[in-house]
Formats: structure tokens, sequence, C-alpha cells
């Protein structure tokens, strides 16, 4: 990456997206995708009607440890959307009644603090805590060890603040209360198709909620 290599310092404008996606070889939408991450970390300034600046924070951005931008946004929605709906399905046929109890308080608290913007940070570990509470309901140790390892915030951070930035306004917390109940009843109830249908859903809408807001909002600010 050109900021972690030293070639932009703090204070200096990146070329408009257009450029970086010809550099790079990739398409323009992935350009913004990329300048709407560094946005997120801290890494850049995104100037109305000016473009994107290096900013001066030290925001972590490659290294020997590794960056959160190992695993950009749209390729774990995308991994998520393939694995889940089908853990889910399991859960449905094999999910112990302990663990459907601890999915129900889950949703029951999230309900609670979805009015509650300074609870966001709660609310927010409390969807990836029940993707992670999910999954070993399946029955299948491997399947549930990779969705922890998706849903875990410290090994994609990145996640954690564009998923803070979709659930940004009450419509968008008490949506995703609903998916997650939804996901629930079906599970308990012992419906797999049901269960499926529900996680690819709510996936797909938080997969919209976050890519069609930000896209267009890293677009209208860069030149």
């Amino acid at each position: 990456m050109a900021i972690a290599q030293g070639d932009y310092g703090a204070g200096d404008r990146l070329p408009p997206d257009r450029e970086i996606a010809a550099r790079a070889g990739v398409s323009r939408p992935t350009a913004r995708e990329a300048l709407l991450a560094l946005e997120l970390i801290g890494a850049v300034e995104v100037r109305h009607g000016d473009g994107a600046y290096v900013s001066g924070s030290a925001a972590r951005v490659g290294g020997t440890t590794g960056s959160p931008l190992d695993a950009p946004p749209r390729e774990l929605i995308e991994t998520r959307l393939t694995l889940e709906p089908a853990v889910a399905a399991l859960a449905a046929m094999r999910i112990a009644p302990e663990r459907l109890d601890a999915l129900r308080r889950n949703v029951d608290e999230s309900a609670e603090l979805a009015h509650e913007p300074a609870q966001m940070p709660r609310f927010i570990s409390l969807g990836l805590q029940f993707h992670a509470e999910v999954a070993p309901g399946c029955g299948n140790t491997l399947l549930a060890d990779i969705i922890a390892q998706l849903v875990n915030v410290e090994m994609h951070p990145l996640w954690a603040l564009v998923n803070q930035q979709a659930m940004s306004s009450l419509p968008a917390r008490l949506g995703q209360v609903d998916d997650h109940r939804a996901i629930v009843e079906a599970i308990a109830n012992g419906e797999p198709s049901r269960a499926r249908e529900a996680m690819t859903s709510h996936l797909s809408s938080l997969d919209a909620a976050i890519f069609a807001s930000t896209a267009d909002s890293v677009l209208s600010r860069t030149p």
C-alpha cells in the first residue's frame, strides 16, 4: 500500500478514484471501497468537492503485524452469505435448548439497547455475538470455528466500523433485531429452510445497508 510505504505523507492529496483504479488494475467501485475503508480507520480524510487527503493520525494501515484491511468487508460479507445460511439450517435441526435460550436473551437485550444510541458499541457487540452463538448450534465444530473467526471484532476491526455506520439509525437497529428474532424462531421451530432464508435475508440486508449507503457517501465526496 502506497501510504504504508511512505509514498504519500500526512496532508498529501491522493489521486482521484479513477486514477487509483487504473494504477491498481481494479474497478472504480473497488477503488471507492478502498477509500471508504481508509477513511473509516482514519488513514485518510475525504473533503467534499476536494478529494481525499492522507490523515496525520497514526491509523494502522499496514505492517508486519497485519492490517485491518487484510479482510475487506465485501469479501467478509460474501463469505458469511455463503456459510451462515447453511449453519442456520443445521442449527434448526441440532441446536441445544440452552443455546437457544442464550440466543433469545441476546435478542431481548439488543431490543432494549436499540433505542439508546449511546449503547451502540454494546449493540454491535451483541449483533456479532448472536452469529457466534448460532454457529455452535449447527453441531459442526469446523463450521462453528470458521464463523467465530468471521465475526471476531479483533480479527476484523474494520467490519465493526462499517457495521456501526450501517446501524447508525434507529430503523436499521430495529430491523436487525427483527431479523435476528426471525432467525431464532425459525431455528426454535425446527424449520431448516425458513432458518436458511431468514439468515440469507438478514445478511443480504446488511450487505445492502453497508455498501449502498457508504459507497454513495464516498462517491459524492470524491472527484
